[in-house]
């Protein structure tokens, strides 16, 4: 019952931010994609006008049945030829080595072994793919972080972890981290505003 409550708020409960801000840095990352893309854990599809014709081919993963029924609306809407699959990030069911880009955005915050998503996003890269990544991150202030680590029990609910030292975990991956800026989510609860932007590739060699 929950999930199906929070799929059905969750773009009302983005607008503020999206509005003040964050879809731009949507638009900005997602100009960036290229070639055969997947994006995991799509959500309800924020992210779909922002992809550019430069994508030839878009695979949505979205294991959440009540976000993939609004996924699917949306997809019908504004990306028909996108493919959605139900998957856990763990486990995709593509191929390895099939795709130039790989989007996460809110994802490896969720998720139950960042290390093993990240080794997973690794395989079904193609040598010189690369990772867009946008997400939110344990803040370097200390009195947030500890705040980050006490969150309200809605939070659990969500699966959502926001003490998570995403970057550093991106780093300790089999890819490299070409660029990243810091910033803050507008409009969001203090322990959800440290967010972290980049790109990052898997080695061509």
């Amino acid at each position: 019952m929950f999930m199906r409550c929070y799929a059905f708020m969750y773009d009302r409960i983005s607008r503020g931010s999206e509005r003040a801000g964050l879809r731009d840095e949507r638009a900005a990352l997602l100009a960036q994609a290229r070639g055969n893309t997947l994006e995991i854990g799509a959500g309800t599809g924020l992210n779909l006008a922002h992809y550019p014709a430069s994508v030839t081919n878009l695979t949505l993963v979205e294991p959440d049945h009540h976000m993939r029924k609004r996924l699917r609306r949306r997809v019908a809407k504004q990306r028909p030829d996108a493919a959605v699959l139900d998957a856990r990030a763990e486990s995709l069911p593509v191929q390895a080595a099939s795709f130039d880009t790989v989007v996460v955005s809110f994802v490896l915050c969720s998720v139950d072994d960042q290390a093993a998503v990240l080794d997973e996003i690794a395989r079904v890269l193609r040598p010189g793919g690369q990772l867009l990544f946008l997400e939110h991150v344990r803040d370097e202030d200390p009195k947030i972080a500890k705040k980050q680590n006490n969150p309200p029990f809605l939070y659990s609910w969500m699966g959502c972890h926001p003490n998570r030292a995403t970057l550093d975990a991106i780093t300790r991956s089999k890819l490299s981290v070409v660029a990243v800026s810091r910033g803050e989510i507008p409009k969001a609860p203090v322990i959800e505003r440290p967010m972290v932007v980049g790109r990052a590739t898997l080695s061509a060699d």
